[in-house]
């Protein structure tokens, strides 16, 4: 009996060996499966690749071997990737990358994108948006789930569209920031220039309330002036309590015209200091406020006073950690006597936080602003001085935009270029600007870089003409 037994015994250890390599290999197959479904298939080709290693090693080099390369001390500030489907779009990004001094890898297919992502970092990543076979949301996205939160490369979406519903799938994706389609040089240097110097980024604030692409614009235009950011948060906060009491006196008079003009004003600067709730709630009741119905409206604003409350707390954390080391005697250079027409700047606009972000950059970029707060004081100051570039606001009190655009066109003709910035972003409002005369619109709330490259595009046609 003693001797059946030990040959059962012999025969069994084989069949258990077996069983359990079988459940380890089911294991294993599970696993791949739940990586692939989780990365998508357009990653899976990346995916598979590390897994084609010899069968011990394997599940190891899986979750073991990508946190090595993306531990390097530092990324190449100047390499860039490019997965754009246009072959024309393509060779002027790289164009242009060049010049700005990026050494480029150009792609066509988005799986292998991401393996030359997986093997090697970048300073920026340029994804096409718009071509379903590029499906640069979820490469993106990809890309982001494979760096965690190790390290945050800068990602630009190539898209023909710069709506409302598409910035949020594009910040849903992880996309920082994006190029309108076509490109011009000039943009395209803008924005990229943006990320070409930081070679290691600081982690950003943990923020709810204000939306960190607009948080970052806020303190690269006060980069360097320890006062100008803490000087745009006060203006926020001092304005936009008037403004709230502006709107609730509005509702209880049942003045609809009085709250769609609060409203409005409101939603330009929460925008732009990136308190995009409020800016969505004061669109609600701007729309309302137009249809003449103020039904719902006292709760609206209910909401809108906690969006506020929400924005104070993190706009203040931003101002808190600034040093008192500004060296002194760092002022505004002189404006030279001599002092190119081209770079006189008339601002005419109404909301003090907005002229400050304008006057700011476009100073900051070499020009010298004439701010003026409404219509007829714009008229007036054209009419006794020539300005390389005007740039209007067509909400203004008294005289509008448009009158002042007319009466631009009229009198100076077409030699002076005029952009319109603007909250309105209706079709008919952005047709209505260009049959007057404009030569180019831009919607609130802005990217300070794009105002600055646009403005340089017209007064270099204005030097020109």
């Amino acid at each position: 009996m003693s001797t059946v037994s030990n040959l059962a015994g012999k025969a069994g250890a084989p069949l258990e060996t077996a069983d359990r390599a079988e459940k380890s290999e089911e294991a294993r197959l599970r696993l791949r499966q739940r990586v692939e479904e989780m990365l998508g298939n357009c990653n899976r080709a990346a995916v598979r690749r590390p897994v084609t290693a010899p069968a011990a090693p394997a599940p190891a080099e899986k979750t073991q071997a990508p946190p090595p390369e993306r531990a390097q001390p530092s990324r190449p500030a100047h390499r860039a990737l490019v997965l754009e489907g246009s072959p024309l779009h393509r060779k002027v990004l790289v164009r242009a990358l060049e010049k700005t001094g990026y050494e480029v890898d150009a792609l066509e297919s988005a799986a292998e994108a991401i393996e030359v992502f997986r093997r090697c970092p970048f300073g920026i990543v340029l994804l096409d948006c718009d071509t379903p076979e590029m499906d640069g949301y979820r490469t993106a996205a990809t890309l982001r789930m494979m760096e965690g939160e190790a390290r945050h490369t800068p990602i630009v979406g190539l898209t023909g569209n710069s709506g409302q519903i598409h910035r949020r799938e594009r910040k849903a994706a992880g996309i920082d920031n994006y190029l309108l389609k076509p490109f011009r040089r000039d943009l395209v240097e803008s924005v990229v220039s943006r990320y070409a110097p930081s070679q290691a980024a600081a982690p950003a604030p943990r923020l709810l309330a204000l939306d960190k692409d607009r948080v970052r614009e806020l303190q690269e235009l006060a980069s360097g002036d320890s006062q100008l950011l803490q000087e745009l948060v006060d203006l926020f906060l001092s304005n936009a309590p008037e403004l709230l009491q502006q709107m609730r006196r509005a509702a209880e008079d049942e003045d609809a015209t009085a709250l769609g003009k609060a409203a409005h004003t409101l939603r330009g600067s929460s925008g732009q200091m990136g308190a995009l709730r409020m800016q969505e709630l004061c669109n609600t009741v701007q729309a309302l406020a137009t249809t003449g119905s103020l039904v719902g409206v006292e709760s609206l604003l209910a909401e809108v006073s906690a969006a506020f409350e929400r924005a104070v707390s993190e706009l203040k954390t931003l101002v808190q950690p600034q040093p008192a080391s500004q060296p002194e005697g760092n002022t505004e250079p002189a404006r030279p006597a001599n002092a190119a027409k081209a770079t006189d700047i008339l601002l005419a606009e109404d909301d003090p936080l907005i002229a400050r972000f304008l006057s700011s950059s476009l100073t900051a970029a070499g020009f010298h602003v004439e701010h003026v707060t409404d219509g007829k004081a714009a008229l007036e100051t054209l009419r006794g001085k020539h300005f390389g570039v005007v740039v209007l606001d067509i909400n203004m009190p008294g005289v509008d935009g448009y009158q002042v655009l007319t009466e631009i066109r009229a009198t100076v003709g077409d030699h002076t270029p005029v952009a319109i910035i603007s909250s309105r972003h209706q079709e008919q409002d952005v047709l209505r600007a260009f049959d007057l005369g404009v030569d180019d619109y831009l919607t609130k709330p802005f990217n300070p870089s794009e105002v600055v490259a646009r403005v340089k595009r017209l007064a270099r046609q204005a030097s020109r003409a």
